[in-house]
């Protein structure tokens, strides 16, 4: 089996999101520059997160539609977050929520870009908020500053350049009308996915792992109902998680100015959503380096430092995740299964004729 390295090329002929990443970029760099100047740690962390909100569910159309969708999503992620809380990492009940949400993700999948990701990001604030119930409320101003300069941000982009709601939207308006007709990706999915998720959380506690949300993320984030797409989906978030981690620890060693990190998490804000645009990969490696840069700056303001252990937990979270999810797979997916098999027995590529011997069609003769 060869490593699939062509999947890494970037995709020169996609346009380029400027205007959302210039959302992504102001939304973010305000709540954090006013943080740092209050010098208000946690209000870094909820500022980037409020402001990279309204870029994460923008899917364009109209500023109606747009504003519809990003807040019905932040209800729903808002419910998920407190109910984490209140649950905690050890009851019972986080398991059976945790197992509800992410069946009906699995069953959904497919609708919707804009539903999928929304109760993706529900999940993940579930997980997130019974893992770190020490997450200090004060920083919440921040997220809603964050948000509210996002918002503002898509609403100026909306009156500068209108556009109109093609038929094929993304929102949640196309997605809730083929979910009502009968469209999902059915039991066997939706089963095979609630299975990894929660498999994939209750073997990180077992184990003892630090953070063992993050090993649910990893499967939440890459099972899809298309098998050979989710085995690329796996491969590319491995390999942009791994490039990440690299780029986080040369920043961490090479810039301690806390001015010089806002810039980069500004930066990657920025970067994220052309990085989607070009390749899954690069969307992986820019989060994950925003992320660990963002600890960094976050824990560096109260006097703190990540260090490698945090790079260490993540790469080990991102492991066992992988592999969970590979594993689910290939169980639950007859597709995933046999392109696996397929790419696994696939011999050497043989010697490459003469150019005189292949004709136009690329047909060997």
């Amino acid at each position: 089996m060869r490593i699939p390295l062509h999947l890494l090329q970037w995709n020169s002929g996609a346009a380029v999101p400027w205007r959302q990443a210039l959302c992504a970029a102001v939304g973010v760099a305000v709540p954090c520059a006013v943080a740092l100047w209050l010098k208000h740690p946690a209000g870094l962390l909820f500022g980037t997160i409020g402001g990279l909100y309204a870029s994460l569910l923008d899917f364009g159309g109209t500023l109606r539609h747009r504003l519809f969708t990003q807040f019905a999503g932040l209800m729903l992620i808002a419910a998920s977050a407190a109910v984490g809380g209140v649950l905690g990492p050890h009851h019972t009940a986080l398991f059976v929520t945790l197992g509800v949400l992410s069946f009906g993700i699995g069953w959904v999948d497919g609708s919707g870009v804009a539903v999928e990701t929304i109760l993706r990001f529900a999940a993940l604030m579930l997980l997130v908020y019974a893992f770190t119930p020490a997450l200090p409320p004060d920083g919440l101003p921040f997220f809603g500053l964050g948000m509210a300069v996002g918002l503002l941000a898509v609403w100026l982009d909306s009156l500068v350049w209108p556009r109109a709601l093609p038929r094929r939207h993304q929102g949640l308006r196309n997605a809730t009308r083929l979910i009502a007709g009968g469209h999902n990706a059915g039991w066997l999915h939706a089963t095979g996915f609630c299975v990894g998720v929660c498999g994939g959380l209750y073997m990180a506690l077992l184990l003892g792992y630090e953070r063992p949300a993050w090993v649910a993320v990893v499967i939440l984030f890459v099972i899809r109902p298309d098998g050979p797409d989710s085995l690329r989906r796996l491969f590319l978030t491995v390999f942009g998680t791994l490039a990440g981690v690299g780029l986080a620890w040369l920043i961490g060693r090479y810039a301690d100015d806390p001015r010089i990190l806002l810039s980069c998490v500004i930066g990657l804000a920025f970067l994220r959503p052309i990085a989607l645009a070009k390749n899954l990969w690069l969307q992986s490696a820019t989060l994950t380096t925003l992320i660990l840069v963002l600890f960094d700056l976050t824990l560096s303001a109260v006097g703190q430092d990540v260090g490698v252990e945090l790079l260490r937990a993540r790469l080990q979270d991102t492991v066992l995740g992988a592999v969970v999810a590979l594993l689910t797979m290939l169980v639950f997916n007859s597709q995933a299964r046999r392109y696996f098999l397929a790419q696994w027995r696939r011999r050497p590529a043989e010697p490459v004729l003469p150019e005189a011997q292949i004709d136009p069609l690329g047909r060997q003769g």
